[in-house]
């Protein structure tokens, strides 16, 4: 091929590289005696490799980009300054970014384009801006679709106990229809009183529901608009992704907090998510809400959120100063045993004067459902870290601000999402197309470090080099198990654990894996004593890789219906609906994808039209 300038050459091989999916640098240059460019090579961006520094060590190592990836084109500059391929290398050592991942690369990097809605109210387009109390709003959101056709009413006998501005009620149903106007599977639902007044609502996008098939496992539902009765009354369904980061599976408005619009709303979450229940949710400590948990959800468990655990100390006990709050606050994240959170609780208690406040007998008597030392037998990720904590005070100080208006809410609530989601293809990215330095090369660390997202291996090798402090000791064995206590000495960070060699199981009393999805330093180390030097696969968990979103969606568990019933295809319906617009969604940035698709549509399609057509000849 030939060209007539070099901003030609570079363009051409750069477009060949964004759908090829890997960035370009310039590297060799070469001129001529009169300063013309004689020779120029443009490589892959993984080309090279990283130059350890002779003297002295970083704090903490950048991730590993170079790969000595052999991939470029060369163009040799003729006396006409033609440019003229003189050799071309296709072969890549690393994995190649999505075609929609491309634009993330760095020699195609730009700002993703908006798309503005065509919402609008009383004729004004919400994307213009307009005046409503005295406040100017500008929507500004994008591609932020949903995935269900759902439009429930429900009429309950219920009993409204907050009420929305003038002409709040009216924006929010034009703000639901239009986004179903916009993609027929936007998901919504409406609650209405004895009155036909709306008294609570719930919505979910496509992709919250997308989401929720890959980190359902466990969710935050969070109400502490309750603590200042001028917050809008805004509940969102959160978790958390493959990347610690927060997700949004939904949203409620509640103008009504009794247990039956609690049952209504968690059996709508239900029905948006093709019955699906989560293995655990978290929720503010409300007596209403445990009982629509129990008859609702009755395969989860059931635990109290420790964020709004610490929210509330202030808010019944404001005359305690910020040392108790502290104090408070390690107690919860810092006992180690059953033992010593007794211990740990009377003192806490005796120091303070606190045996005769109700809050805290009330809170005692639950302590199984927030004592970190009881939640070994229920995963919840990383939502009862202290790291959670600091994400949820970030979502709501900065993003979910419920003191604003219904109208400016709503779209503040919309640009936060795509801000989410952003950020989430941004970590993506950076996971697939770097490699984090390891503390040593050692094959555990290896596999963890080529399946684990970025943000779970640190989790990782920091458990990793915390075993390697402990002390490991046999205390038992009972057939082929043999029972180590690990420890480290002077510290409260005792571990029983037992092991079977012959099928490799290892099982901590910390319970670090069950309730978190990544073994501990105490699991580690017996592992290491023993010889095992490689992870098994058993103790990866498909939701901490960068692979947490391949392959088809997961039906998970779903309500108990009866096999034969009505509500049971209907379920199966949805959920079908879901899985299709689902890989649909996912294809939608390749046209090979959607060739594949497509053809295989049409044998299923084939398939299903003989299933039909024996069913009615019978």
């Amino acid at each position: 091929m030939i060209f007539h300038s070099e901003d030609q050459a570079y363009n051409f091989y750069n477009s060949y590289a964004k759908r090829k999916g890997f960035s370009v640098r310039k590297d060799h240059l070469s001129r001529r005696s009169d300063g013309r460019i004689r020779y120029r090579h443009y490589v892959c961006s993984n080309e090279g490799s990283r130059k350890e520094h002779p003297v002295s060590m970083t704090k903490k190592s950048r991730p590993i980009e170079r790969t000595n990836c052999m991939a470029r084109i060369e163009f040799k500059v003729n006396n006409d300054n033609l440019w003229i391929v003189n050799r071309f290398i296709d072969e890549h050592n690393h994995p190649l970014a999505t075609p929609s991942n491309s634009h993330m690369l760095r020699s195609h990097r730009k700002k993703l384009p908006v798309q503005r809605s065509n919402f609008s109210r009383s004729g004004t387009d919400f994307g213009a801006k307009y005046t409503q109390n005295g406040i100017q709003a500008e929507a500004d959101y994008g591609e932020d679709a949903g995935l269900l056709l759902k439009n429930q009413s429900n009429c309950l006998t219920t009993r409204r106990l907050k009420d929305l501005e003038t002409g709040d009620t009216q924006f929010l149903l034009d703000f639901l229809r239009t986004k179903q106007s916009e993609d027929p599977s936007f998901f919504y639902a409406i609650q209405l009183d004895e009155k036909e007044r709306l008294t609570n609502c719930f919505w979910a996008d496509m992709q919250s529901i997308v989401d929720y098939t890959y980190f359902g496992d466990a969710i935050s539902f969070d109400t502490t608009y309750h603590i200042s009765g001028d917050d809008i009354p805004f509940a969102p369904f959160i978790g958390t992704n493959h990347h610690k980061q927060i997700v949004i599976f939904g949203a409620a408005l509640l103008l009504d907090e009794t247990l039956e619009s609690f049952v209504w709303l968690f059996r709508t979450f239900l029905v948006a998510m093709s019955g699906r229940q989560p293995k655990t949710i978290i929720t503010d400590n409300c007596a209403a809400i445990s009982e629509a948990i129990a008859t609702a959800l009755p395969d989860t468990c059931h635990r109290l959120c420790l964020w709004n655990l610490l929210q509330s100390v202030s808010t019944h006990l404001p005359y305690l100063d910020i040392n108790f709050q502290q104090e408070f606050e390690n107690f919860i994240y810092d006992v180690g045993s059953e033992d010593d959170f007794h211990k740990e609780w009377d003192n806490l208690i005796s120091s303070y004067g606190l045996a005769n406040i109700s809050w805290f007998k009330d809170l005692y008597s639950v302590r199984e459902k927030w004592g970190l030392v009881y939640l070994g037998n229920s995963f919840s990720a990383t939502m009862m870290t202290r790291q959670w904590t600091e994400d949820m005070t970030n979502l709501f100080g900065n993003h979910f601000i419920r003191k604003l208006p219904l109208t400016k809410f709503i779209i503040q609530y919309l640009k936060s999402l795509i801000h989410l989601r952003e950020k989430e293809i941004l970590e993506d990215y950076d996971s697939t197309q770097s490699k984090p330095a390891l503390f040593v090369d050692i094959p555990m660390l290896i596999e963890a470090a080529e399946s684990y997202t970025r943000t779970i291996y640190v989790d990782f090798e920091h458990e990793y080099k915390s075993q390697l402090a402990c002390l490991c000791e046999p205390v038992g064995v009972d057939g082929m198990r043999v029972t180590f206590r690990v420890y480290i000495p002077q510290k409260r960070c005792n571990g029983l654990v037992e092991f079977n060699p012959t099928e490799t199981i290892v099982t901590c009393s910390c319970r670090k894996f069950e309730s978190m999805g990544i073994l501990c330093m105490h699991a580690l180390k017996v592992l290491n004593n023993n010889n095992i030097l490689s992870l098994p696969s058993k103790y990866i968990l498909k939701r901490w890789t960068r692979f947490a979103k391949d392959g088809s969606v997961s039906s998970g568990q779903l309500a108990t219906e009866g096999s034969g019933s009505q509500v049971s295809l209907t379920m199966r319906y949805s959920r079908v609906c879901r899985k299709a617009l689902a890989v649909t969604l996912r294809s939608a940035v390749s046209k090979d994808a959607l060739d594949v698709l497509e053809h295989g549509l049409d044998k299923i399609i084939a398939q299903m039209e003989n299933v039909l057509h024996n069913a009615t000849s019978s």
